[in-house]
């Protein structure tokens, strides 16, 4: 049997030489160099600040999930409010404000509409005081955004006025209407209250006069016989345009069914003052029975709706009452200048 030949410790190279097996450890080139102190803080930080990022991530979603589920669950509840409203909830709301003058319930004025509507039959009027403390307050060249201004006052204060319109401004129509239901009076103060096409001859008068009370008439259903002449009736500036006019108007008029109706005071609102100085102005007539008061609610005349509480109140507390023009209202007549 051969024996198997032993392999020396040493092995030979090419050249005879023998060649040693080395004893130095042999590098992994997989294991990581140590870090130094600073180097791990700052991998401890890093870590740290990826942490805290993931976690407010996390919590803004979280936020944003449940606003979405709230939003959801409110639109759900309201889709189903309304489509089967509960008995409970619908007795317990008020309604809602009405856009629009015209959705005033309408109350049973049909005494009204017989009584003050023109008509030539009727030619009984009082001239004289009816023996009370009476303050009618009047209001020219309305309606207009002041009109509901005006009404607010009045309703706060229970209080009843008479408005003698023109028909300048179709959008504020509906507030004629709005008027009279609320138990005001509805006057005539011509449509274009132009005193050059108003007073160019009798004929433009009446045109013109028609023309306003067919306006009113598709607000209240009948044309009111309370008229009042621009200007008044003592004006002198008709005669620019037709010498004697006003004393032709003023008893063709009353033929025809209507009665004007001039003024006892006025608070000067006719031209531009602060609401101080119409105040004053209107409280200057409390040595009157009556007294028929002129104001107005037209566009520019918002100092006139400032002061109209003062002028209801200083009134008021000298006993008067306020009332709406009616037939067995004092009539006012002054002096015709034309």
């Amino acid at each position: 049997m051969k024996r198997r030949p032993q392999h020396p410790s040493n092995t030979s190279n090419s050249h005879g030489t023998s060649r040693k097996r080395s004893t130095t450890p042999e590098k992994h080139p997989s294991k990581r160099p140590e870090h130094t102190p600073s180097q791990q803080k700052r991998n401890h930080k890093t870590r740290q600040l990826r942490l805290l990022a993931t976690t407010l991530i996390a919590l803004i979603a979280l936020v944003v999930v449940a606003a979405l589920l709230i939003t959801w669950n409110n639109s759900h509840e309201q889709n189903q409010s309304a489509t089967t409203p509960s008995t409970d909830t619908a007795q317990s709301q008020e309604p809602a404000p009405s856009p629009t003058p015209k959705n005033t319930p309408t109350p049973d004025l049909s005494w009204r509409d017989t009584d003050f509507a023109v008509d030539p039959a009727k030619t009984t009027w009082s001239f004289e005081p009816n023996g009370e403390k009476t303050v009618y307050l009047t209001f020219d060249d309305g309606p207009s955004q002041n009109t509901e201004k005006v009404l607010k006052v009045l309703d706060d204060y229970d209080v009843k006025a008479t408005f003698f319109v023109v028909g300048l401004s179709p959008e504020h129509y509906s507030w004629i209407g709005e008027a009279y239901r609320r138990g005001h009076t509805i006057g005539l103060h011509t449509y274009s209250h132009d005193y050059a096409g108003v007073y160019a001859s009798t004929d433009a008068y009446y045109a013109d006069l028609d023309k306003i009370g067919a306006v009113v008439k598709e607000q209240i259903g009948y044309v009111p016989a309370f008229i009042r002449f621009p200007g008044g009736s003592s004006n002198t500036i008709s005669r620019n345009y037709t010498s004697g006019i006003m004393s032709e108007l003023s008893h063709s008029v009353q033929e025809r069914g209507y009665q004007y109706y001039d003024w006892t005071g006025s608070c000067g609102d006719g031209a531009d003052h602060p609401a101080d100085v119409l105040i004053s102005e209107a409280t200057k007539f409390g040595d009157q029975e009556n007294i028929i008061l002129l104001m107005h609610d037209s566009q520019a005349k918002d100092t006139t709706v400032e002061a109209l509480p003062k002028v209801i109140e200083y009134y008021k507390n000298l006993g008067y009452t306020f009332k709406a023009l009616d037939r067995n209202a004092m009539v006012p007549h002054h002096g015709i200048g034309n």
